[in-house]
């Protein structure tokens, strides 16, 4: 480069930016990198600063406290002692042939209705039919006995009446006269061994008429007939099995102490098995357990309601109709009574063996003044107090009044002394619309079952 170049200062510039132009910047692209460099710096400060503040304050943003009241109203209070159980029917009977077999024929279905006296199934007679024919034989063997001797005595006493009239009609000095005499004495002396013999006889047709009575007895045993009305629930055998005999067995579901009704002793209570099994369905129960610390509260009459298991939206009316003497312990060692509920109307849908949960009906008080369980503060039995609410500023501190309560049950109390109706008192203090409270008050279900025990 010459010299004159040099001092060119369009020459050597030209020459630097085309050399070292990546370093090179001019002052408006320096002022432009200068304003970014401190906004992302301000926002870096700026999302820091937040992060702290949420940080040591992660509630910043929850819903302000607030404080609850609920209000004195009329309604219905009831405890309850509530049990689950199964539903039984009003009587069982498992049939059963008494005698062994081989069963060839069963003339039911399950599900099936019976009366009484119905045939339900059969067992080999060829047997049985054998030994009353042999029976029947003798029974007319001895009938033709009697019959021939009662005609031989018939026959005997008119000899002897014959003969005294000959006697009688003869002259003593006859010749034939003794001879008349001897006649009459020998049929005379006869015919009390007559007599013996229509005796003996006799008896023998009634020994053989019993034996064809009991030879029919046997007979019918093997024809298996319903014992009660009802329908068919259970057939535990089949044509060409062999029966072991033991007969028939039932019960009531009412009798609650008894031993051989399905459902009388609870509702793990088995039955003994038959062949067929019929429940009579006219009526349904509930076997309920009740434990041993509510069983006192329980007694006869007193109204219940049933919720069935499978559908909670079935609730059916009843009553207690029976409650066991003794006790019954389960392999825990927990002690428990059944009680049998009558279902008053059960709809068809109940079936036998479902589970029912029973709350019994022990106490009631209607149109009286309620509050919500959650209101009051027991401090004795039958004592508590409420935070009154101030009536211009309901969500400010309230007042403890002392108050009386009654009955307690289904999350409602019996308010007896210290409220009017339209008080107002307050809860404990939760957040808006928590616990099912809204902005205007308190809100409770007061059909959810809160008895004695719990399901």
């Amino acid at each position: 480069m010459s010299e004159h170049e040099r001092d060119d200062p369009m020459t050597a510039l030209g020459e630097e930016s085309f050399s070292e132009r990546t370093i090179v910047t001019s002052p408006h692209r320096l002022q432009q990198k200068k304003t970014w460099v401190i906004v992302a710096a301000v926002a870096v400060v700026a999302t820091t600063l937040v992060s702290i503040l949420l940080v040591a304050n992660p509630f910043a943003e929850a819903p302000v406290a607030k404080t609850a009241t609920a209000t004195v109203e009329k309604g219905t209070v009831t405890t309850t002692v509530d049990a689950k159980g199964a539903i039984a029917a009003a009587a069982t009977s498992n049939a059963s042939f008494s005698t062994t077999g081989t069963v060839t024929g069963i003339s039911v279905a399950i599900g099936q209705p019976v009366v009484a006296g119905q045939e339900l199934a059969t067992i080999d007679p060829a047997d049985a039919d054998r030994a009353l024919a042999k029976a029947q034989g003798a029974l007319s063997a001895a009938e033709t006995a009697l019959r021939n001797t009662r005609s031989s005595y018939s026959s005997a006493r008119t000899d002897l009446a014959n003969a005294r009239d000959k006697r009688d009609s003869t002259p003593p000095d006859a010749p034939e006269y003794s001879t008349t005499v001897a006649t009459v004495k020998e049929l005379e002396a006869a015919l009390p061994l007559k007599d013996t013999d229509i005796a003996n006889a006799s008896k023998a047709r009634d020994d053989a008429e019993r034996d064809v009575n009991a030879a029919q007895a046997e007979r019918d045993k093997t024809v298996l007939k319903a014992s009660i009305p009802g329908v068919v629930t259970a057939i535990n055998g089949t044509v060409g099995s062999v029966t072991a005999g033991g007969g028939n067995s039932s019960g009531s579901a009412a009798a609650a102490e008894g031993s051989s009704s399905t459902g009388a002793t609870g509702s793990n209570a088995s039955a003994p098995s038959g062949l067929i099994t019929i429940s009579d369905t006219s009526s349904l129960f509930v076997s309920a357990a009740i434990p041993e610390s509510s069983i006192a509260k329980v007694a006869l009459a007193q109204a219940a309601t049933v919720t069935m298991a499978g559908d909670s939206s079935v609730v059916v009316a009843g009553s207690v109709v029976s409650i066991a003497p003794t006790p019954q312990t389960n392999a825990a060692g927990v002690v428990t009574f059944v009680a049998m509920i009558q279902l008053t109307t059960p709809p068809d849908t109940v079936r036998l063996g479902e589970t029912g949960f029973v709350s019994i009906v022990t106490a009631s008080a209607v149109d009286v003044l309620t509050l919500p369980a959650s209101a009051v503060t027991m401090t004795a039995p039958g004592e508590g107090t409420v935070q009154l609410a101030p009536k211009k500023a309901p969500t400010s501190t309230g007042k403890p009044v002392p108050v009386k309560v009654g009955l307690s049950g289904n999350g409602v109390v019996e308010i007896t002394e210290g409220l009017k109706l339209a008080d107002v008192v307050q809860l404990a203090t939760q957040q808006a619309g928590e616990n099912g409270l809204d902005d205007e008050g308190t809100s409770f279900d007061e059909g959810v079952p809160s008895g004695d025990n719990g399901f």
